[in-house]
């Protein structure tokens, strides 16, 4: 047999007379090409295809009555089904970007060859060949190169969508995820931008429009250029006619109708929003950041009204400060003159802050943490503790009504003497004490009657009282019934809130429904428990402080809200801290209440005599009657067991004595018209005179249970005994106390 001849490898007759080294040269480009391209197809066999249906979405969130509060996004868009986008949309996109889209397999050789010649003829690329099914790929996968490594890519994964996917289904990918422009992401969100109404609304020319921008969607801005956007209308519908879409009568009608445009849509950034995203984070378990794309419907409790009128209305007050000639700091009209510098200082101007509450479930209506949002991001209603002043003394009073049984008529000292030492053994005694009523005492914010009634009511039992209805502990001292304990604004509109909403604490909250792009529920606010209520006080102690605190607001330190012409039951207490550093007002009615801060970040004396009646109430005055509209105030209605009682004094007339009427009548609880009645006088100096008045018998405290250590008999054993009892609804106060701090003593306010 004769040997077989081998197999013998020879190059091809054009590359034989090349030299070796030009062949291997040529050999490697092949496998290096051959590689790319095998690398390109293996990775779009394992790119994952649900990142073209997922995309990125637009979260709302959305105020109480359905109007959109914020948009939070990575990219602004949200999902536009199939169905709802119009025929005419579709056609002039088609026409405009892809000629045969429906007739190729996701790359276009023709639209190849003829981009090629066209950029040959010009000397550099002043055409593309991408299809739309190569431009969604490349947005899917987020590919923003210019590389050839990048365009075949591209091009393996159009094919790859294009087996996987209808022709419909990749044109509605396309049309949610193309880039229209600024912030502008997919067709629902170009079509409420640009013309604020849904795509299925668009007409033939909006279509067009849209469709003829996408090659340069800023430069071609209709905002920015109007002209260069007719004209890429006009191309488009030129595109319509030539392919068949529309007929010439069409595109006249469509060429003649002016380009009617929403105004710039931007939402400015708030505290509101900021910290209703905080708490959806909170609530979902998630990170803050994750929120952003995930399409969310997020409720809120917040009025957008009464959102706009509480940033308003406090930026106007502060700029009223700024302006007065005793305003020495720094001011947000100078700041905004020097962000052009490249030293620009950081804000440290006036501040302020603002909370308003639904008393009828906690729900915050308004919050506002500072004058602008983007100019200082942090949030002073939450966030910021400062002292409180006066605004503590309600507490100090309602803890004296629950612990020593007094009434509005009661008599306090009110003599002067040393605050600073009031931790100190045989405070608040007097050679010469000068007696006025609760009620006075209230009104007119005494400085020396709040200190004697914490001192004999129980200083542990005040901090615990606050501590429950605020959520926050506060020093077990004297002081801290003038307000030298630190509480953010919502902490202590929060507090206040117990009076009217009959002693009850319901927790603040800011969102009350979270649903998903699909519409699936995630979060719903629960029901009311005993983990978003808790008793305070009783209904009957709760509305006597109510009452006293609209004897603030009508003859007391709160009168200015009056002055600016609110009407109807309105109750509140200013609040002004040493050396006028804080200025505070906080108030309710029967719907809504709300309190403002004002003070610089770094405590320093805003205004000499910045007393809140100058600074703060007329803040809140203009911001609530905005809010009245909507939340009109409705009578303050006392509840059963407690009534009107007229207060008499014993007077000789011969030899009979009378009982003669002393002032107004005063809500008294069944249970102090008895023969033990309410503590008549708080008197550090002699116990032994504080007698009981309104006699009757006693049954029980004004919440219907027995009590014990009331009256005359009760407030010695406090007074000497070592502490305040404890009841109507609240619990006893935990042990231990740190070491007393130094004393700033607030001003007594006129």
């Amino acid at each position: 047999m004769s040997p077989q001849p081998k197999f013998k490898f020879s190059l091809p007759p054009w590359l034989s007379h090349l030299p070796r080294g030009a062949v291997a040269i040529v050999g490697l480009l092949v496998l290096v090409v051959g590689l790319k391209v095998a690398y390109a197809a293996a990775w779009a066999l394992c790119f994952n295809l649900d990142n073209v249906r997922h995309m990125p979405l637009t979260t709302f969130l959305y105020d109480r009555n359905g109007q959109v509060l914020q948009r939070v996004y990575e990219q602004n868009r949200f999902l536009v089904e199939g169905k709802d986008i119009p025929e005419s949309l579709r056609d002039a996109v088609v026409a405009t970007e892809d000629q045969r889209f429906y007739h190729h397999l996701g790359i276009d050789p023709l639209s190849i060859f003829r981009a090629a010649v066209g950029n040959a003829l010009h000397h550099h690329i002043s055409s593309g060949a991408s299809t739309i099914t190569q431009q969604l790929a490349r947005n899917s996968a987020g590919m923003a190169e210019r590389t050839m490594s990048r365009k075949l890519k591209e091009a393996f994964l159009a094919l790859r969508i294009e087996m996987v996917f209808s022709k419909e289904q990749i044109l509605t990918y396309y049309l949610n995820r193309v880039f229209w422009g600024r912030d502008i992401y997919g067709v629902g969100a170009a079509s409420q931008a640009y013309f604020g109404k849904a795509p299925a609304d668009l007409t033939l020319s909006e279509s067009a429009m849209l469709a003829g921008i996408i090659s340069g969607p800023n430069s071609f801005s209709p905002w920015r250029n109007p002209a260069k956007a007719r004209d890429s209308r006009a191309r488009a519908l030129g595109r319509m006619k030539e392919r068949g879409y529309i007929t010439a009568a069409q595109e006249k009608e469509a060429l003649a109708q002016p380009l009617v445009l929403r105004p710039l849509d931007r939402i400015p950034g708030s505290h509101a929003a900021a910290a209703a995203l905080a708490e959806a984070a909170r609530l979902l378990d998630v990170n803050a950041d994750d929120i952003d794309t995930k399409g969310l419907k997020i409720t809120t409790t917040v009025d957008l009204g009464f959102q706009r009128a509480a940033e308003n209305g406090l930026e106007a007050q502060l700029s009223r400060i700024e302006a007065d000639p005793d305003y020495t700091h720094s001011t947000r009209a100078e700041y905004l003159k020097s962000l052009g510098d490249s030293d620009a200082p950081k804000p440290a101007y006036l501040q302020g802050a603002f909370v308003a509450l639904s008393n009828a479930d906690g729900g915050i209506l308004a919050l506002v943490g500072g004058r602008n949002y983007e100019e200082s991001h942090f949030d002073r209603a939450v966030a910021s503790a400062r002292q409180v002043g006066s605004t503590m003394k309600p507490f100090v009073y309602a803890n004296a009504f629950n612990t020593l049984d007094i009434a509005a008529p009661t008599e306090v000292d009110h003599s002067p003497f040393d605050l600073r030492r009031a931790d100190q053994p045989g405070a608040g005694k007097s050679g010469a004490p000068d007696y006025i009523t609760v009620r006075q005492a209230i009104e007119k914010s005494d400085n020396y009657a709040a200190v004697r009634t914490v001192l004999a009511s129980g200083v542990d039992s005040f901090a615990y009282l606050f501590g429950r209805a605020s959520g926050v502990a506060i020093p077990e001292f004297p002081s801290s019934a003038l307000g030298a304990c630190q509480v953010t604004p919502l902490q202590l509109v929060a507090a206040f809130s117990i009076f009217p909403a009959g002693g009850v604490r319901r927790e603040p909250y800011l969102i009350s429904k979270i649903v998903d792009a699909s519409g699936k529920v995630l979060y719903e606010r629960p029901a009311p428990s005993g983990q978003t209520e808790r008793r305070v006080l009783s209904p009957e102690i709760a509305f006597q402080i109510a009452n006293l605190l609209q004897g603030v607001v009508d003859e007391g330190t709160g009168h200015t809200v009056r002055a600016m012409g609110l009407q109807g039951d309105i109750a509140g207490k200013t609040g002004t801290t040493n050396d006028f550093k804080d200025s505070w007002f906080v108030g309710f009615t029967s719907a809504v209440t709300a309190g403002v801060w004002i003070g610089l970040d770094t405590p320093q004396t805003i205004v000499p005599g910045g007393f809140a009646a100058r600074l703060a109430v007329p803040a809140w005055a203009s911001i609530m009657a905005q809010a009245d509209e909507h939340y009109p105030p409705q009578p303050f209605a006392p509840p059963a067991g407690v009534a009107p009682v007229q207060p008499t004094v014993a007077k000789n007339f011969f030899f009979i004595q009378t009982q003669v009427a002393v002032g107004a009548p005063e809500y008294l609880r069944d249970d102090q018209k008895g023969s033990d009645g309410y503590l008549a006088r708080i008197d550090l100096n002699n116990p032994g005179a504080a007698r009981p008045a309104a006699p009757a018998p006693r049954g029980g405290g004004g919440d219907g249970t027995p009590q014990e250590g009331k009256g005359f008999g009760g407030w010695l054993h406090r007074l000497f005994g070592g502490g305040a009892d404890v009841d109507k609804g609240i619990s006893a106060p935990p042990e231990g106390a740190p070491a007393a701090p130094a004393v700033a003593v607030p001003p007594q306010e006129p």
